[in-house]
C-alpha cells in the first residue's frame, strides 16, 4: 500500500531570486551551488505570453519556427498517468518511443486538452538547432551566452522519476505549471537508483514513484526528504539547477512547454562512463584492496587540493597526471587506447 506523496510532507522550499542579473547569477549564484528559482526570469518572452493568451496562440507561434522536423517523443496509454518509467517486470518501458514530427505533436496536445484520460504524450529535449532554429534568438536567456541552444520539452501532465544531469542546467516554464522535487548530490544512498545502462533518457532513474511512496519497499527514502528541497513554477519562472542534483519533475495540465539549457558539462563525454569501469575494475576487489584504492583515488582525484599530488615531479615528466591541455587529454586517450584493448580484448 502506498504511503502518500512526498508533497504532503513538510518540504523546504528551494530560495527564489528575482530580477537577477548575469554578473550576480555567474559571481553568487553559480558559485554556491545548490537550486535557485529565477523568479520571471523569461517573463518578457513571447512564447510566455501566447501561452498566457491560450493553447492555441502558443501552439502557432511554435509553429511559426517549425521547420518540418521529427522528434524523440514517448507515447503511452492513459492509465500510466504520466509516469513514464518502466513497465512492471522491468522488461520494457511503459510507454512507446517514437520520432515524431513535432507540428503532429502540437495538434494532438491541442486535440486532446479537454480530455479527461488523454494520450500521455512527451516530446523531450528536443534541439532547437534542428527543430525551431529560430525560437532562441526570439526567446533569449538573459543569464547565458547566446551560444548555449535551447532544448523544448512539450507535453500533457506527466512526471518524471527523480534523476540527475551531468551539466549545470536552467528550466524555464513557457506554459503549464512544473512542480520539482530536489535531492542533494549525497542522498544517492537513500534514492534506491536503477540501472545505469538501461534507463528512460541516458540517466540512471530512483526506482521509487514520490508521488505514491513505499516506504515498507524504500525505507531510506525517509531520509532522502529530509534533505529535500520542493520548487513550485509558473509560466515565466526558471530554474536553476547545479550538475548532480536530483530532482523528480512534475508537469501538470494539458499543454506543457518547458525549455531547458544545459552547459558547462564534462568535457569528454559522461563520467558515468568511468563509473562502469570502476565497477568492472574495482568493485569486485576484496575489501582492503578496495580501501586502498579508495585513497588512490582521494589522493589524485577528490580531495580539494588534488593538485599538489604532482608538485613533486618535473613538469615535462607528469605525463597522463599533468595539468589539463590538449597534449595532455590526447596523452590520456592513447594511454586509455592502449589499457581498454587489454582489458576488453
Amino acid at each position: 500500500m502506498a504511503d502518500g506523496s512526498a508533497f504532503n510532507t513538510e518540504l523546504t522550499p528551494v530560495a527564489r531570486v528575482e530580477g537577477l542579473s548575469r554578473r550576480a547569477f555567474d559571481g553568487d549564484i553559480r558559485p554556491a551551488g545548490k537550486p535557485v528559482i529565477l523568479k520571471n526570469i523569461v517573463q518578457n518572452w513571447p512564447s510566455v505570453a501566447a501561452g498566457k493568451t491560450s493553447f492555441e496562440a502558443l501552439a502557432d507561434h511554435i509553429k511559426a519556427f517549425d521547420i518540418g522536423a521529427s522528434t524523440p517523443t514517448f507515447v503511452a496509454p492513459p492509465e500510466i498517468e504520466g509516469r513514464y518509467f518502466y513497465a512492471p517486470d522491468m522488461r520494457k518501458f511503459n510507454y512507446d518511443s517514437r520520432e515524431i514530427p513535432l507540428r503532429a505533436t502540437l495538434d494532438k496536445l491541442l486535440e486532446q486538452q479537454n480530455s479527461p484520460h488523454p494520450v500521455g504524450i512527451y516530446a523531450g529535449s528536443s534541439p532547437t538547432e534542428d527543430t525551431l532554429p529560430e525560437f532562441g534568438q526570439a526567446n533569449p536567456m538573459p543569464l547565458l551566452d547566446a551560444d548555449v541552444p535551447p532544448k523544448v520539452w512539450i507535453s500533457n501532465s506527466a512526471r518524471v522519476a527523480p534523476h540527475f544531469d551531468i551539466s549545470e542546467n536552467i528550466a524555464c516554464v513557457v506554459s503549464g505549471k512544473r512542480r520539482f522535487l530536489i535531492f542533494p548530490p549525497e542522498q544517492i544512498d537513500n534514492l534506491y537508483v536503477g540501472p545505469i545502462d538501461y534507463n528512460m533518457a541516458g540517466q540512471p532513474a530512483s526506482m521509487v514513484d514520490p508521488l505514491n511512496m513505499d516506504f515498507q519497499k524504500y525505507p531510506k527514502f525517509r531520509e532522502a526528504l529530509a534533505h529535500a528541497s520542493v520548487a513550485e513554477l509558473e509560466p515565466g519562472d526558471g530554474l536553476y539547477l547545479p550538475s548532480l542534483w536530483w530532482h523528480f519533475v512534475e508537469s501538470r495540465g494539458p499543454f506543457n512547454v518547458l525549455v531547458n539549457y544545459w552547459w558547462n558539462g564534462p568535457a569528454h563525454g559522461s563520467p558515468i562512463n568511468v563509473l562502469a569501469l570502476a565497477i568492472l575494475m574495482l568493485r569486485d576487489l576484496p575489501k582492503n584492496d578496495r580501501e586502498a584504492w579508495e585513497s588512490v583515488f582521494r589522493h589524485y582525484i577528490f580531495k580539494e587540493d588534488a593538485a599538489s599530488a604532482i608538485d613533486h615531479i618535473p613538469e615535462s615528466f607528469r605525463g597522463v597526471l599533468g595539468q589539463s591541455s590538449p597534449a595532455r587529454d590526447e596523452r590520456i586517450k592513447t594511454y586509455l587506447r592502449a589499457q581498454l584493448a587489454r582489458v576488453l580484448g
